[in-house]
């Protein structure tokens, strides 16, 4: 009989997004003449801006032509938007094309990235962040060298560098699920942590484009030394509205580990990737542009307008908060005597909202829950909390 991979059984809690779909699934099903707002997963409310969707049907078009054919490209990327990546997103900061590696989402290259490590390897995890880190490093049979970083309204939702040695280090910054994003001083601190012990930090950057705070740099490589022991994803989904079409990209710096990274992530994606289309990587190129560059961030103004909305309007109604100034997220502290899955049901039944247990995103997320400040009805669901009250 063929053995199964047994560490799956290690995973103590459900991937909490799919239980999410479910019960707005539900919800709609139980009130059908009621709209439920949904501020859960989140997933763009916002449809494609002009210049993207011209640049998809262009490029589409293009392929329709003898001289436009395209089959399989780099499975690392084409360089027209490495090169865009390079002038526009990383100005300044010396980063070169063959230092980026574009790919469908974040998610993917986040956890698969643990293949280049030994399983020896101690990795540092914040807690409460992205399930996808944990779970992966569980599937993998990580789970006795994972050290859990808390990050505590003591500690401003941070995680902060420990006493003991890791290897590698998980980061998220702009943070999912508490919208805090890390200051220089903060993100400084662990790239002198990952120097002094010779790691490896893996930032989340998916979130940059909604950073607004001076102290808030918007790549870690603008840090001194950053280049030397971290690598960076980033993603266009948020950004530029691409959920739906899937492209992102990792910076893996040549001065990591004398060029050894950079190789062994290239040879990881030549051997088990084929890249992204054609069309949809002229569409992250076309988002780039200075048309395209208005056009989004117009969005992103947009999405973090609903995020003061909602921020301020919690606080009027007594309630404790963080986030929605630097992240597409509120991170809502739970009224006393309540988990976070209770507080969840409870403004679901009586507010036909649906949000994001804070318990789903780790032990130290409970007492807290999420919403999504992806959304245009901001001020519908505040209407709908005052029965809170």
């Amino acid at each position: 009989m063929v053995q199964l991979n047994t560490h799956f059984k290690k995973l103590k809690r459900e991937y909490v997004f799919p239980i999410i779909e479910k019960k707005l699934a539900e919800a709609r099903e139980k009130h059908p003449h009621l709209s439920v707002v949904n501020l859960g997963i989140g997933d763009i409310a916002l449809p494609l801006v002009p210049s993207v969707a011209q640049a998809i049907f262009d490029a589409t078009q293009e392929m329709t032509t003898k001289p436009g054919m395209r089959g399989y490209g780099p499975s690392e990327g084409y360089s027209f938007l490495k090169e865009a990546i390079c002038q526009v997103s990383y100005a300044g900061l010396s980063i070169s094309p063959d230092e980026i590696f574009i790919s469908e989402g974040t998610n993917g290259d986040s956890t698969n990235i643990q293949e280049l490590f030994s399983s020896k390897c101690k990795i540092g995890i914040p807690d409460p962040t992205y399930p996808a880190y944990l779970d992966s490093a569980i599937i993998g049979g990580r789970l006795s060298k994972v050290v859990l970083l808390p990050c505590l309204e003591k500690n401003g939702f941070c995680p902060i560098p420990p006493e003991e040695h890791l290897d590698v280090i998980y980061l998220c910054s702009p943070n999912n699920p508490t919208g805090v994003a890390m200051t220089r001083v903060q993100l400084k601190a662990w790239i002198d942590y990952a120097r002094k012990e010779n790691a490896i930090i893996l930032l989340d950057n998916a979130y940059e484009a909604f950073v607004t705070s001076a102290d808030v740099p918007r790549s870690i490589y603008e840090i001194e030394g950053a280049k030397e022991v971290a690598i960076e994803f980033r993603s266009f989904s948020k950004s530029s509205g691409f959920t739906g079409l899937r492209c992102a990209y990792t910076v893996v710096p040549k001065a990591i580990e004398n060029g050894q990274m950079n190789k062994l992530w290239l040879k990881r994606q030549s051997i088990k990737y084929n890249g992204v289309s054609y069309p949809i990587q002229r569409a992250a190129e076309a988002s780039l542009s200075p048309q395209g560059l208005k056009e989004t961030k117009i969005q992103v103004e947009q999405y973090l307008q609903q995020g003061k909305i909602l921020s301020t309007g919690l606080n009027k109604l007594g309630f404790s908060c963080v986030g929605g100034s630097d992240a597409p997220y509120i991170w809502w502290k739970v009224p006393s005597g309540k988990t976070s899955w209770e507080f969840f049901d409870e403004i679901l039944e009586k507010c036909h909202l649906i949000s994001i247990p804070g318990r789903g995103f780790g032990h130290h997320g409970e007492g807290y829950i999420r919403l999504s400040t992806f959304t245009t009805q901001a001020e519908l669901a505040l209407e709908r909390l005052c029965a809170l009250k």
